[in-house]
């Protein structure tokens, strides 16, 4: 556990550092958006257990990139199994909801951790679902995400960049304490 903790702990340092080395040109206000994960709370004390989506981030993390996890089906067959497996599946809080043609959600809006679904510019323009990681550039809305192609590819989920400026649903993980 400790072990996994530490691998965890690591890779989202380093990935933090990566981007941090970016050049960042942008205003003060989207300065703080720029991939701060510190200040969002992913690197919030290993123990923390009230933070869902500091569970969903570490669970994405061990099925995308240590475990190599398969989930066959479509990029909302991904999250969900992501969600299920931290716990969150059944319990999930709607922060925003709308239609694919809008009106969209505020970037202010969204958490680590959240599922979101939003337009793929970068793919045919179509739905997509994803987990909100954090912002690399806020005034520009491009956020990395955990995601999977979809389209029943042989394939774990992946990190990637998104344009997210058409986030039409968040959803937001939510602790199932009941017994």
């Amino acid at each position: 556990m400790r072990y996994r903790n530490f691998i965890l702990n690591a890779f989202f340092i380093f990935f933090a550092q990566y981007l941090s080395a970016q050049e960042n040109h942008f205003t003060d206000e989207s300065t703080r958006h720029y991939c701060a994960c510190e200040e969002t709370g992913v690197f919030a004390d290993s123990s923390d257990l009230l933070n869902p989506g500091k569970k969903v981030l570490e669970t994405g993390f061990k099925m995308a990139l240590i475990d190599k996890t398969i989930i066959k089906g479509s990029c909302w067959d991904f999250v969900n199994e992501v969600y299920r497996r931290s716990g969150v599946d059944e319990k999930k809080t709607a922060v925003f909801r709308s239609q694919k043609k809008g009106p969209y959600a505020n970037a202010n809006m969204v958490k680590p951790g959240d599922w979101v679904y939003h337009i793929n510019y970068q793919y045919n323009n179509i739905e997509h679902s994803a987990i909100f990681v954090c912002w690399k550039d806020f005034k520009n809305r491009i956020a990395i995400t955990l995601s999977y192609a979809g389209g029943n590819r042989n394939l774990p989920g992946k990190y990637g960049e998104y344009k997210l400026s058409s986030i039409y649903s968040i959803l937001r993980p939510v602790f199932n304490l009941s017994p």
